[in-house]
Order: C-alpha cells, then sequence, then structure tokens
C-alpha cells in the first residue's frame, strides 16, 4: 500500500496477520504525512571490481563466510536452513539516547529470485548496554536486548519482527504495525530501496516507518509504520540482514548504497575496523618480529606489504622488510639488526600506496635489569556464554542464572573490565599462553567444512580485536594450545596421523593445512625456534629462548611431541613423551646458558595433574600434563636445572604449586594463570586433608596426582561453588558452567624485581579494580630467586 492509499482508508480496518495489523490511527496518519526529517550520508562505499570476505573498514559479517562483497555489493553468501539472519553489523553506526530523528537507507535485492526469505534493518542490538562490538556479533537467533527488524520479504510485504524474544528465539514474531504492502507482487530480481525513518514524537516515543521503492522507476511499492516506540527500543546497535524463512532453505540477498542520517545515529569513525586487524611483534635485544594480521582482503597473493619505522624525534621513516601476505591474511617480518636500546613508532604501508598508513604501533625499549619487569599472562578465552547457535538458553545447573541473550552477561567480548584492569598494571611483556579462542564459540563448529580457514579466522579476529590495542604498543608471545588448532585435546605425538582417527589416536584431526595457517598467525612473530625443523606434515615449530627486561625466557610446545593416552596400562606405569626429545634437549642448552639471569619458562599447560573429584581425590586426566609421568618428570627436572620459575595456562584452575621429582618440593615453582573466561570447570579441593599445607589454608599442601607426580600446592583459586555442589545438580556429561558469577576468572601478574630478586606473582579476578580490590586467596605469592 502507497502512502497516499492508505491516507485515503484512514477510517477502514486493513486485514492482515492476527495481532500485528491495526487501524490506521492519527498518529498513523501524521507519519504517513511527514516529510524526511534527516538528510543521509553513505556509510561506507562498496568498491567494485572486487571480491572478498572482508566487507569494508565500516562492516563486520556475521560470521566472515556467510558473507562477500562482490562488484560494488555485499552478497550474502547463506541461506540454507539453520543460517537464519545473517547480519553485517554497522561499525561506525550505532542508535544514541537521543530524542531526534533518524534515517536508514540502502538499496537491495534477492540474489535467488525464486527462493522465499527476507531482509533489511536490525535496530536496538544491545539496548545501549553493550559495547559496540559486542552489538556486531548478534545473529541467527532473538533474545533479550535483541532488538527488533524491519524488513521486506520476497514477496513485497514489509514488516516489522521482533528479535528480543529469550522464549522464542527463532519465532521474529511480528510486531503491531498500521497497514501494509499490499502489491504483493514477487520482488524477483528488482532492485528495491528500503527507507527507514525514525521519527519523533511528542510523547518521548517515537515513530518507525518503513517505505519500500523500485530503485528503477522510483515507484512507491508499500509503507508501513510502527507508532509509539519506546525509546527503550531505539538504543544501540544496527545492522542489514538477510535471512531464509525460520528452519528452512530460501533467499539470499544483497544490499549497496547504505546510507545513514540524523542526530539519533552516532557516527564513530575511530571504529572502523581494517585492513589490518592488529600487529603482534617480540623483541629478542637485536631480532624483532612482528607480524601484520589482515582482514581477509581481495588478491592477498598479489599485494606486498611494509614495515616502517622510525624514532620519536626522527621525521623521516625507515623502510624496513617488504613481505607478502601469506596464507592466513598475515605478513611476516623479521628484523635482525634492530636497536633495542630505543624505542621506535612503527607503521604497516602497501608498497603500492606508501604514504597511507595501514596501522600504526611502538616497539618498546629493552630496559634490560634496570627497571622491574611486569609481565601479563592470559589464557583460555571465549567471546560469549553459550553458543549464538544455541536455540535455547538454559540453565546448566540451579545456581546458575538465565544469560540474556545480547546482555553482557553472555557477550563477554571483547572483555572491557578484563583488558582495562590487565593493562592498569602497565604490563611490559604480554603472555597468552593458549585457547585464544574455541572451536564452539560464538557459533558452531566450521572445522570440518570448505571454510573451516575462514570460520577459524573469524574466532581469531575476535581475540585479536580484544587485544589489539594491548598487543600493538608491547611486545607479546602467544603459545597455540588444544582448541587453537580446533581439537578438544591433542596429543600431538610429532605430527603422526593418528591411529584410529579419534584425537586419543594421537596427532592432529583436521586439515593440516588448517593446522599449518593457526600456527602461522599465531606463532609467526614469536622469537626464532632453537631448531625451527617442522615436525611431519610440515607443522611448523616455536619451541626457543628469547632474552627481554633482563630476563632469560623459554618457550615451550607441551602437547605437540605428546604421547597418546594408552588407557589400557595402570596411569602410574605408563611411559611415553611429554616434551619431546628435541625440547628435552634444547632445555638442557637452556639450563646452561646466560646462567646470570633470572630464567622463566612459557609453556601451555602445568606438568601435573592437581584436580580433585570430592573428598581430596585425585581425577584422572590424561588430557593434563601429568601424563605421562616419565616425560613430565623429566620435563620438571629440566627446568629445575635451569633455576627457572614456570608460567602455565590451561586448565581453568589459577594454581602456584612447587613441583616435585623425588619429594614433593624439590622441583620448580609453577604459576598457573586463571582463565579469562571459560566453560569447563576444575577443582582442586584439599578439604584439609593434606600434609604441609601454607598458612593453614585447607586447599594447600602436598599432593600425589593419580599418575604418581607429587607436588606441594600453595595456592589455588576454585570455582565458587564446590565440587560437591557442583556434582549433586548437575545433569550434563561435562563440567559446564556458563554463568561468571560462579566462576573464579581472570588473569596472572608476575613482577620481576631485579633489585630485590625476587619474584611477585599475582591473580586477580576480571571485574576487580586493582585500585581499590583483592586478589584471589593466597595471593600474592613472592618467590625469591638465587643466583647461580
Amino acid at each position: 500500500m502507497k502512502r497516499r492509499d492508505f491516507i485515503k482508508v484512514a477510517s477502514t480496518t486493513v486485514s492482515g496477520m492476527l495481532g500485528t495489523v491495526v487501524t490506521p490511527s492519527a498518529a498513523a496518519l501524521q507519519a504517513a504525512k511527514r516529510p524526511n526529517l534527516a538528510a543521509l550520508s553513505p556509510v561506507d562505499p562498496i568498491p567494485n571490481n572486487e571480491q572478498r570476505n572482508w566487507l569494508g573498514k565500516a562492516y563486520w559479517g556475521n560470521r566472515l563466510q556467510d558473507w562477500q562483497v562482490n562488484n560494488g555489493r555485499i552478497e550474502c553468501l547463506r541461506a540454507e536452513a539453520s543460517f537464519e539472519v545473517r547480519t553485517v553489523a554497522l561499525l561506525t553506526r550505532a542508535l544514541n539516547n537521543a530524542h531526534k530523528p533518524a534515517r536508514l537507507r540502502m538499496h537491495l535485492g534477492n540474489l535467488t529470485p525464486s527462493k522465499n526469505g527476507f531482509c533489511g534493518f536490525l535496530l536496538g542490538i544491545g539496548a545501549g548496554k553493550l559495547d559496540y562490538r559486542a552489538s556486531a556479533l548478534a545473529q541467527r537467533y532473538g533474545g533479550e536486548n535483541g532488538g527488533f527488524m524491519a524488513v521486506i520479504d520476497s514477496t513485497g510485504e514489509l514488516s516489522f519482527r521482533d528479535f528480543s524474544n529469550q522464549n522464542k528465539p527463532i519465532a521474529y514474531e511480528q510486531l503491531q504495525r498500521t497497514t501494509h504492502s499490499q502489491t504483493k507482487k514477487p520482488l524477483a530480481d528488482k532492485e528495491i530501496i528500503l527507507d527507514c525513518h525514525i521519527d519523533p514524537t511528542d510523547q518521548a516515543t517515537f515513530d518507525v516507518r518503513l517505505i519500500a521503492s523500485d530503485a528503477k522507476t522510483g515507484e512507491e511499492l508499500g509503507f508501513i509504520v510502527r507508532t509509539q516506540v519506546p525509546a527503550s527500543e531505539l538504543l544501540g546497535g544496527i545492522a542489514m540482514l538477510s535471512s531464509p524463512p525460520a528452519k528452512q532453505a530460501g533467499a539470499r540477498w544483497w544490499f549497496n548504497r547504505i546510507e545513514t542520517g540524523g542526530e539519533k545515529i552516532s557516527i564513530n569513525e575511530e571504529h572502523a575496523l581494517g585492513p589490518v586487524m592488529g600487529c603482534l611483534y617480540s623483541l629478542n635485544k637485536s631480532v624483532l618480529k612482528l607480524t601484520a594480521q589482515f582482514l581477509p582482503i581481495a588478491n592477498p597473493h598479489k599485494k606486498h606489504v611494509r614495515l616502517e619505522y622510525k624514532a620519536a624525534k626522527d621525521a623521516t621513516w625507515q623502510q624496513g622488510q617488504t613481505k607478502p601476505i601469506e596464507e592466513g591474511y598475515v605478513a611476516c617480518f623479521r628484523l635482525s639488526k634492530w636497536d633495542f636500546s630505543q624505542a621506535y613508532e612503527y607503521r604497516i604501508v602497501f608498497t603500492d600506496a606508501p604514504n597511507t598508513a595501514l596501522f600504526c604501533g611502538t616497539i618498546v625499549k629493552d630496559h634490560q635489569s634496570s627497571k622491574q619487569l611486569n609481565i601479563a599472562l592470559y589464557s583460555c578465552i571465549i567471546p560469549t556464554a553459550k553458543s549464538l547457535d544455541r536455540e535455547v538458553y538454559e540453565k546448566l545447573i540451579p545456581q546458575e542464572a538465565i544469560l540474556g541473550r545480547y546482555t553482557p552477561d553472555n557477550i563477554l567480548f571483547p572483555h572491557n573490565k578484563l583488558v582495562t584492569h590487565c593493562d592498569s598494571h602497565a604490563p611490559d611483556l604480554y603472555v597468552f599462553a593458549g585457547d585464544q579462542y574455541y572451536e564452539t564459540y560464538p557459533t558452531r563448529y566450521g572445522r570440518d567444512t570448505p571454510d573451516a580457514k575462514l570460520d577459524t579466522l573469524y574466532r581469531w579476529y575476535l581475540w585479536f580485536w580484544t587485544f589489539r590495542d594491548s598487543v600493538r604498543h608491547r611486545p607479546a608471545i602467544v603459545i597455540a594450545d588444544d582448541h587453537d588448532v580446533l581439537q578438544g585435546n591433542l596429543w600431538g605425538n610429532g605430527g603422526k596421523d593418528s591411529s584410529d582417527n579419534t584425537e586419543e589416536g594421537g596427532g592432529f584431526s583436521w586439515a593440516k593445512d588448517l593446522v599449518r595457517m593457526v600456527y602461522r598467525i599465531q606463532h609467526s612473530h614469536n622469537p626464532d625456534a632453537f631448531d625451527p625443523t617442522p615436525i611431519k606434515h610440515d607443522i611448523p615449530v616455536t619451541y626457543g629462548e628469547f632474552e627481554y627486561g633482563g630476563v632469560s625466557f623459554a618457550i615451550i610446545e607441551d602437547r605437540k611431541f605428546k604421547t597418546p593416552p594408552n588407557t589400557e596400562v595402570d596411569p602410574l606405569l605408563t611411559k611415553g613423551e611429554l616434551l619431546g626429545k628435541r625440547q628435552e634437549d634444547f632445555l638442557k642448552h637452556w639450563s646452561e646458558n646466560k646462567t646470570h639471569l633470572p630464567k622463566i619458562c612459557l609453556t601451555a599447560s602445568m606438568w601435573g595433574s592437581p584436580q580433585t573429584k570430592g573428598n581430596a581425590e585425585p581425577l584422572l586426566d590424561y588430557d593434563a600434563n601429568g601424563y605421562p609421568p616419565d616425560g613430565r618428570t623429566r620435563a620438571v627436572s629440566l627446568v629445575k636445572r635451569a633455576n627457572a620459575l614456570v608460567l602455565a595456562g590451561d586448565q581453568h584452575l589459577a594454581m602456584v604449586a612447587k613441583q616435585g621429582v623425588n619429594d614433593y618440593e624439590d622441583g620448580a615453582l609453577v604459576f598457573a594463570g586463571p582463565a579469562a573466561a571459560a566453560f569447563w570447570q576444575r577443582w582442586f579441593e584439599g578439604e584439609g586433608k593434606l600434609e604441609n599445607k601454607r598458612n593453614n589454608h585447607p586447599n594447600t599442601g602436598n599432593f600425589i596426582d593419580t599418575f604418581g607426580n607429587k607436588m606441594r600446592v600453595l595456592a589455588v583459586a576454585n570455582p565458587k561453588l564446590t565440587y560437591a555442589e557442583f556434582k549433586a545438580s548437575n545433569k550434563h556429561w561435562g563440567n559446564f558452567v556458563a554463568d561468571h558469577r560462579l566462576k573464579s576468572e581472570g588473569y596472572g601478574i608476575v613482577k620481576v624485581d631485579h633489585t630485590k630478586k625476587q619474584y611477585t606473582l599475582e591473580c586477580w579476578p576480571w571485574d576487580v579494580d586493582p585500585n581499590t580490590g583483592a586478589q584471589f586467596e593466597g595471593w600474592p605469592f613472592v618467590q625469591k630467586w638465587q643466583d647461580r
């Protein structure tokens, strides 16, 4: 129905879907006559003559593999059943709380004219309670704070549909509106202009008008209006969407000429993203290694990029290396005559556009032992508490709250409190000890699909987006663990293929070029490997040593060579490799090298299995690095020989322990940091039954794990409910907890004081302000080091 016809039938009830169409009111009539209240400006033009999965600086596609830019249009690539509401977030635009007009307009069309579906705008994502990056993840299922849709379907019908129903997340129920399109003519391959007006009213509410026109003829095809829309529904993120009908295969849609206007829409160009997601670098005396991680640009193999740098006092940029963009959209640089005695600014440029900086940061001065070295320790981070591909959110245990889908309780990304609180310690070095992402968060498995690489990059980019501003100015070490290579557990076995096509059979489960890409994007900036010879399937290694901040560091990969489990043998009698001979030889070398420096060994997981299952009884876990015990004992002996502190992550259970070889405390001290955000929970509960407690704390003391490994636990941060409480109410197969209020998550800080010759180990909850709050019980822990 056109607006002029709508006005003529003002006194007539319009038939339509039950409960969604009402008689035109005075307010609706007034809205129909209202002129345009907001001028338009383009969001970010879509380039012609390019095909790529990166949609542009102003856009974020959910998921990467679901969208492409193709010859001046953004095109949706997925419309099978279960691929409803594919979204493209407008990163640089958001609905603010001003009682002012707004307008959104775009051209669109059906890529599959014979198929049914709908497309349009998603408005009010997050209700103003989410970071713009968190709002950008909205997709598929509606839920609390999901907003509402203003859409046109393949028959030409306009509608407003709910996207905030937590109990019916895929119903997309039509909201009450006045009149609807009467054309009922399939859009076929027409190019349509969809124009959405948000008009303030005198009642502190808004009218939302949606108008469809034929782009070729200018003919208005339909008009609807939703009146008295509360201001609370028009606050938050904005996205475009393409969808088949719910639970059916259907249409795919394209968009271009995207425009917005009006004072109610905030423009934040600083939210633009790309073409570089970020940079990672390490500093090892005179060797600088840096990677520039690109988004999925067009024709990456034809692009060359250059690293340039200059001292702060200099006006001229020095040209560093020129490198190609490799698979995984990463450029890898290595400069071997770096002056580490001063700081530099750096930038990344395309060689064919050398005056345009794509990304900038700072290479720090290595202060060596002249000042305290602060190390941030992270591991195990999921972007959402529950998968966005899970239809219904329920409590996993009665103690949990039901999480609103688009609330900060569920959309944890980009972890603002965690990152802000950690950065307040002014870290000099960031250590990411593994599980930078998980294969089922925030979306379903993609590891066994033709788009596995893009799916993995989607997860990696969310991690990078979280930490990009931290690591652009400070060196970082990244260790890829099992979930990084898209496995629940990894017994790498030197790259040998699994004996039975299971993870327990050893080796890497997924496509080897995918595995190589993971190690390329995560490890290429790390210091040079001690012996760079790849393992089987040409899978690279990253173990090695570096010196920074007056400390000698070792990097260890404790799962790449690990022997698969043999469950037919008594756990106390199992034998095999944990680190493998190559890494054991390296640790022998490291223990004898630079003995005048304090030493820290960085690894993914603690070398032991300090877990209990109630009554202080050890829990058997072959994934933990208490297995194999003989390989574990060799590893502990070697770091003891080096007089090293060990830093790790992985177990989601923050702990300080003295590892034993022959006794409980004759090995190295290890600090396993807490998970930043994880779903699987573990416990170590001594229940006051262990000897040699620290400060008489009931969950500390001497412990022997199921593999016979001895250790003394000195501090632990268990979940906030006991194992007995969890077990009594858990109805699932695993130790899953989604509600962060029940978990002990955060980050570690290690302070290396060269004057006092001591390490201070700190363990902080993610939501505690370090200036006013307390650490987890048992921390800080201070350890002196001895000169050798």
